[in-house]
C-alpha cells in the first residue's frame, strides 16, 4: 500500500518527488514515441529510518531488457581487494568458506573471492549477464533469488558460511523475502555482507540520479541496523566506498556471533545528527535544485552556441538525468557507452542513441555530459586519449565541475 513502509508497516511521508521515467536499463531497438514512465517519488520512515521508492515496478518491467554488466574499471577492482581485506581481517571468510552471491551479475566479485575461499556460487536472473560469469569460471544459477532457488541451494549441501548481496537488496519492493531466504541457507556463524548505495552520502551531495526504478530502497547505518535487529541479527560492522557515487558496505550476523564495531555506534551518532529537525532532506532539495540549474546552464548555453552535446556513460542514472532535467535527442545528440549489451540500442522517451567509443572517434563534437560521474577518475585519466583535443567534459555530480581535455 502507498504511503506504508515496506519495512516496518509505519506511515511514510514524501522527500522529494522527481517527475516520471522510464524503467532504468531498459533500452529499446529502435526509437518510439510510445513509452511508458512511471513515478519517482522517495518516501520516509519516521519509525525505521527507511527511505524508499512509493512505486516500485515488478521485476518484468525492470528485468526482461536488462543491460546493465559489472564494469571492468581500475575503482572496482581496488574496491574488491578492499572487501577481501576486511573479510580476511575479520575472519569472517577462510579457505573452508562456500560463499554465494545473490545478484551476482558477471561474476567479476565472486570470481575475485575464489582463490581465498572454498567455493563460489553466483546466482543471477539475467542469462546473457549470467553467461559472462560462467566464461569467467564462476558456477551461476540463472533465476531469481526466490524459494526454489534456496531449495537448489540447500540441495547442493553447501556448508554456506558467507553471503554477499551487493547492490540488489535495495531492489526487491519485498526484503523480507530475500532475508528469509538468505537465514535458511546461512550456517549458524555466517556472515552476511549487504552493499547499497549510503543514503546519507546520495542525500549530502545532491545525487538524485541514484534515484531509479530499479533501487527501491536507500539504506543508512540507522534504517540497516533496526532492520537486522528486527530479524534477531546484528549490524557488526560497515564500510564506506566512493564506488556508484558513494557505498557503503553492511556486515551482519545472527545476534551475539560478533562483536558491534566502533564504526557503527560512532555512525549512528553522526547520522541523528543529520536526521534531526529534517536536516539533510533540506539539503538534498536545495542540492538538486543547484545541480539542475548549473548543469542546464551549460548545457544550454554551449546548444546555443551552437556546440554539439553528447554524452558519456549510459548506466542506470543516465535515465533519471535525462528525465529529469527535460534532456533528449535535439540537444543530447548521442550516447557512448562501452557495453556491448547497450551499443545500438536507443534511450526510451528522450530517444538519444547509444553508440560506441570508436563511433564516437568518427564524430564531430564540443561538449561531453558525464552521465557516468561515479567514473570521474577512470575517465579523466584516459581522456586524453579517448576524446577530441580541448573537449570540455560536464560533471554534474558529486560537485559541479567541467574540465577541458
Amino acid at each position: 500500500m502507498k504511503n506504508t513502509c515496506r519495512l516496518c508497516g509505519y506511515r511514510t511521508r514524501e522527500i522529494i518527488n522527481l517527475g516520471s521515467s522510464p524503467p532504468a536499463n531498459n533500452f529499446l531497438d529502435t526509437e518510439t514515441t510510445n513509452i511508458d514512465s512511471f513515478p519517482l517519488v522517495l518516501d520516509f520512515c519516521d519509525n525505521c529510518g527507511g527511505l524508499q521508492l512509493r512505486d516500485c515496478l515488478d521485476k518484468e518491467q525492470l528485468y526482461s531488457n536488462y543491460t546493465y554488466l559489472t564494469p571492468d574499471a581500475t575503482s572496482l577492482t581496488l574496491h574488491y581487494e578492499n572487501i577481501l581485506e576486511i573479510l580476511l581481517n575479520n575472519s569472517f571468510i577462510s579457505p573452508a568458506t562456500d560463499c554465494l552471491e545473490i545478484g551476482s551479475n558477471n561474476g567479476r566479485f565472486l570470481q575475485f573471492l575464489k582463490p581465498h575461499v572454498k567455493s563460489v556460487l553466483g546466482i543471477d536472473p539475467a542469462r546473457n549477464v549470467a553467461d559472462f560469469a560462467k566464461e569467467l569460471g564462476v558456477e551461476t544459477i540463472v533465476d531469481f533469488f526466490s524459494k526454489s532457488t534456496v531449495t537448489k541451494i540447500l540441495n547442493q549441501k553447501r556448508d554456506v558460511g558467507f553471503i554477499a548481496a551487493r547492490h540488489m537488496f535495495a531492489h526487491n519492493p519485498r526484503p523480507d523475502e530475500i532475508f528469509e531466504g538468505i537465514d535458511s541457507i546461512l550456517n549458524d556463524n555466517g556472515v552476511i555482507l549487504i552493499e547499497n548505495q549510503y543514503a546519507i552520502e546520495t542525500l549530502k551531495t545532491g545525487a538524485f540520479d541514484q534515484i531509479y526504478h530499479e533501487h527501491m530502497f536507500y539504506y543508512s547505518v540507522t534504517n540497516m541496523q533496526n532492520y537486522l535487529n528486527s530479524k534477531n541479527y546484528d549490524l557488526n560492522d560497515i564500510y564506506f566506498s566512493d564506488i556508484h557515487g558513494g557505498s557503503i558496505g553492511f556486515i551482519g550476523t545472527r545476534k551475539d556471533c560478533y562483536e558491534v564495531s566502533d564504526a557503527v555506534k560512532k555512525q549512528l551518532i553522526i547520522e541523528k545528527e543529520y536526521f534531526e529537525g529534517d536536516r539533510i532532506f533540506k539539503e538534498f532539495r536545495n542540492k538538486v535544485d543547484e545541480v539542475k540549474i548549473k548543469t542546464l546552464n551549460e548545457i544550454n548555453s554551449d546548444y546555443q552556441g551552437n556546440k554539439k552535446i553528447i554524452a558519456y556513460g549510459a548506466p542506470a542514472k543516465a535515465f533519471t538525468m535525462f528525465s529529469f532535467l527535460e534532456l533528449d535527442s535535439t540537444k543530447i545528440e548521442y550516447c557512448v557507452d562501452t557495453s556491448i549489451t547497450k551499443i545500438g540500442k536507443t534511450f526510451p522517451q528522450s530517444n538519444i542513441p547509444v553508440i560506441s567509443e570508436d563511433e564516437m572517434k568518427q564524430r564531430d563534437y564540443q561538449t561531453v555530459l558525464v552521465t557516468a560521474w561515479n567514473y570521474r577518475d577512470d575517465i579523466i585519466k584516459k581522456s586524453k586519449n579517448l576524446f577530441k583535443k580541448n573537449t570540455k567534459l560536464v560533471f554534474p555530480l558529486t560537485e559541479f565541475t567541467t574540465y577541458i581535455v
